[in-house]
């Protein structure tokens, strides 16, 4: 198909990097199938016109505006349509997403470029890659070190890329918290409060922050930067405390928030932060959003001017808390900004149903309560799962943006335009995390695949399920969903060698012990040749996540991941020695299976819970051994 764009040369540049995507060609009018007219409007507005051989798109309210109304062309065009009509009218001036960079996975710049494009489609026009310390400052050597960081060119390089389709790419970093991969480092002491938290009050502290300034302030065109500020729960509690004795944590965190701000607008920027401190300081609620606390005046008048308060949530699923924190946050400042997250963290998949559960509430809410700005989060916190694989999760922030309103068919329609994959597919993919059915709990994958084969912390949990049964059930559905070639066939591919690993081992402990109590010889001498079987899938999955990993993110961080499917092969060789030792009477016993399994949460038996849930039980280490790791 061949068409022809009245445009200027710089939006000719975004069109024809889409051009092989979308799988058309652009041609002299003469020569063109269809003529597109372009028209820019001060109206907040993606309207597109086809009449036979003619097209008008007409926008406002940025280039990514533009865009949407082009794949809402290709999509009719290749509908087979010759005439359509489509009028929207976003809900929101900005529409967005943050990817995790800093949590071991750092995408890779031409996978960031890919979520670009895919963006552009959906009519995003927001990014954020949350970086910690995973980008270059040069002054510092260490800040980064060994952790995959982006250089200032290849920053510079997404923000030229993000450009050509009206994406603003804004800085998204820490100016107080969340550091401690940046404070390991012993030249980091002097400014230094807690083992993750920067000293208030040190002229090295705020060297430091001026230095990240100087990189930011070369590499993005946004003047807008997000300085982070949250979860600073130990603020004045370290070094801070022995320098100056005990005070108030609003305080320091105030004086702080006053000096990193001026600092900010020194470079030219316009800071925003998450709001969450400011509520945690003012309630005894182990809460991030207390929507009993009250901001005085006085706390108020305490807030620099013209920082941009981010409202961050992805844990209610109901509209009412929604609107009453966006209520409050109108006494730390004028337009809030809402970040939901794309549940991305907690396993081996995407849980798509808690997103939306908790999304759409909170959307409405956004909606009713005038917010302009929303982001959709997708945190990675060192997951199994691959962040490409939270695509159909900013469809879903697109369509909601454009409709005012969730329609799964119309989701689906525009996400198959936008990405070329069936959004029911990962739609799907939640039910590995919920072997018991309940959809509440979601984090199953984790716990199951690092769950010890001969110590069993989990096993309690697993009695009484058909999980091996589940899992191979799932094998066989996960066998055909996900585009069959492409970027993202290798994150579903990573999910159906999970699944193949958890239909032996998510209950192979419980089955292991049950034998051993019966004293049944022959099923202990299956098991043992079964751990052969389960180290082989092992190492299928750790090969296969290897290759995703290496074509979508950096090589630093897979060490992590490889040592810990390291130490399953190497547990699974040790199970399988332990039964062959007890079988030959070389030992009388095996001590880890004559231990009794008790519950992981301390729960009584006959407590009516889901089997599974959330809690601490997120982290391998405490999944893995009740020892020192």
């Amino acid at each position: 198909m061949k068409l022809f764009f009245d445009v200027k040369d710089e939006v000719l540049k975004g069109i024809m990097e889409l051009s092989d995507e979308l799988e058309f060609q652009i041609s002299s009018e003469k020569e063109a199938d269809v003529i597109v007219e372009v028209l820019q409007t001060q109206e907040q507005v993606v309207n597109v016109k086809l009449q036979h051989n003619h097209a008008t798109i007409t926008y406002g309210g940025g280039l990514t505006r533009f865009f949407r109304g082009l794949s809402l062309l290709i999509e009719a065009l290749n509908d087979g349509k010759t005439t359509f009509l489509a009028k929207e009218t976003p809900c929101f001036d900005s529409n967005g997403t943050m990817l995790d960079v800093s949590r071991n996975t750092v995408m890779r710049p031409n996978v960031i470029k890919y979520m670009i494009r895919r963006m552009a489609l959906m009519g995003l026009n927001t990014l954020m890659l949350y970086t910690e310390d995973t980008y270059e400052i040069p002054s510092r050597p260490y800040f980064g070190y060994a952790r995959g960081r982006y250089t200032k060119e290849e920053i510079k390089d997404i923000d030229s890329y993000a450009l050509l389709f009206g994406i603003e790419l804004i800085p998204c970093v820490q100016f107080l918290g969340h550091l401690a991969t940046a404070l390991r480092w012993n030249c980091t002491a002097p400014y230094r409060d807690t083992g993750n938290i920067l000293l208030v009050g040190a002229e090295e502290t705020y060297d430091f922050i001026e230095d990240i300034l100087k990189t930011l302030n070369v590499c993005f065109t946004s003047r807008r930067l997000h300085m982070g500020m949250d979860e600073a729960h130990a603020l004045g509690l370290g070094q801070y405390l022995e320098k100056n004795g005990y005070r108030d944590q609003t305080d320091i965190f105030i004086e702080h928030l006053h000096k990193i701000t001026d600092l900010a607008k020194t470079y030219g920027f316009k800071p925003m932060m998450w709001s969450d401190m400011f509520f945690r300081m003012l309630t005894t609620k182990k809460v991030d959003y207390d929507a009993d606390v009250v901001f005085s005046k006085e706390i108020s008048d305490k807030i620099p001017e013209g920082i941009q308060q981010i409202f961050w949530d992805y844990y209610h699923d109901n509209k009412d808390f929604y609107t009453t924190i966006i209520d409050k946050h109108k006494d730390l400042g004028e337009n809030t900004i809402f970040a939901g997250g794309i549940w991305l963290w907690i396993g081996g998949v995407p849980v798509y149903q808690r997103t939306l559960d908790n999304t759409l509430p909170a959307l409405s809410a956004c909606k009713e309560k005038n917010i302009k700005e929303v982001i959709a989060t997708v945190w990675h916190n060192g997951a199994e799962s691959n962040l490409i694989l939270s695509l159909a999760g900013l469809q879903i922030y697109a369509e909601y943006d454009y409709s005012g309103e969730y329609d799964e068919e119309k989701v689906a329609k525009r996400f198959k335009a936008c990405c070329k994959a069936n959004y029911e597919d990962f739609l799907v993919l939640d039910a590995a995390e919920h072997p018991e059915g309940d959809l509440t709990n979601p984090n199953a994958t984790r716990y199951l695949l690092y769950n010890d084969p001969l110590i069993g912390l989990v096993d309690k949990h697993a009695e009484n399920l058909n999980i091996g049964d589940f899992y191979k059930g799932l094998s066989n559905d996960f066998s055909n969903r996900g585009p069959k070639e492409g970027i993202i066939k290798p994150a579903f591919d990573v999910v159906r060698k999970l699944v193949s690993v958890l239909e032996l081992k998510s209950d192979y402990g419980v089955r292991l012990k049950q034998a051993y109590d019966r004293k049944d010889n022959a099923v202990l001498k299956e098991m043992a040749e079964e751990s052969l079987e389960l180290m082989k899938r092992i190492d299928d999955l750790r090969l296969c996540h290897r290759d995703a990993w290496m074509l979508y993110n950096k090589p630093f961080g897979w060490e992590v991941l490889d040592a810990r499917y390291g130490i399953l092969n190497t547990r699974f060789s040790t199970a399988r020695d332990r039964i062959l030792d007890y079988l030959s009477g070389n030992i009388s016993t095996i001590e880890e299976l004559e231990m009794e399994r008790l519950w992981y949460d301390c729960r009584a038996d006959d407590e009516d819970k889901p089997a599974f849930i959330m809690g601490s039980w997120g982290n391998f280490k405490d999944i893995y051994t009740a020892g020192i790791l």
